[in-house]
């Protein structure tokens, strides 16, 4: 059929225990099928929402968070978030390069 499907999951409590805060593909909330199935997950991890005392060049920084890619690798991105209009935008592209 060649047609995406998107599932969205609630993560367990786990992330709030650790340090950094970082979700893994454990703390899917009771979806080992999601974990096991899925070809593709991402997470999206924003620092700012800990912790109000973040760098304030870091302040706007959403980082996503390959966790899973079936066909490709894992790994980290970053994106600016703007948080008034909850909306993600290249960082090359917000800095006018």
């Amino acid at each position: 059929l060649q047609v995406p499907v998107i599932a969205c999951s609630q993560l367990s409590r786990e992330p709030e225990k650790r340090v950094d805060h970082r979700p893994q593909l454990a703390d899917l909330r009771e979806s080992g099928g999601i974990e096991q199935d899925s070809d593709l997950v991402l997470f999206i991890y924003r620092e700012r929402f800990y912790n109000d005392n973040v760098a304030e060049d870091r302040r706007n920084i959403a980082e996503i968070i390959i966790a899973k890619h079936r066909n490709g690798p894992t790994g980290k991105l970053e994106l600016l978030f703007i948080d008034e209009q909850t909306k993600f935008a290249n960082l090359d592209r917000a800095r006018g390069r």
